[in-house]
């Protein structure tokens, strides 16, 4: 199953995240969480998977690698464009917002009312330490950073 661990990560991505959580942190204290560091071929495939087949097909893959099953709505939007992920070289990281003490989807969630959105800021810290951040691209993936070469 996908790892949350920083030293699952590639030492030279270690280095980054750890500046790159220490920033957000001071910046946002609490307001994000790291889901998902490592990640198999098994697993982003069973990821890659996810609006694209029916749910008991989904469901059958998410449980062979130990992932909770997911609803009918949540099998409506695929969760990553790729099976080619830099999380199965230890040179990606996922995020998530905590608010309330609960997962928010709010893509305009602003948990400090500093007024900018959380993810803005976000992705403005990863550009800072270095990294490429999934919500620059062409189709986002705004709680996903990598490794910027």
């Amino acid at each position: 199953m996908a790892g949350r661990r920083i030293e699952d990560l590639t030492p030279r991505m270690q280095e980054k995240i750890r500046r790159f959580e220490a920033q957000l942190e001071e910046a946002m204290p609490g307001t994000f969480k790291r889901s998902c560091t490592l990640r198999n071929q098994a697993e982003q495939d069973a990821l890659y998977m996810r609006g694209r087949h029916p749910l008991d097909i989904v469901n059958r893959a998410y449980r062979a690698v130990g992932l909770a099953p997911i609803t009918e709505k949540e099998n409506e939007k695929p969760v990553t464009w790729t099976t080619k992920s830099a999380h199965k070289g230890g040179e990606a990281v996922d995020y998530f917002i905590q608010q309330g003490g609960k997962y928010c989807t709010d893509l305009k969630a602003d948990t400090n009312e500093d007024h900018i959105p959380d993810w803005e800021e976000f992705g403005r810290i990863a550009d800072e330490c270095g990294l490429d951040w999934g919500g620059n691209w062409k189709k986002p993936d705004f709680p996903h950073i990598q490794w910027k070469d």
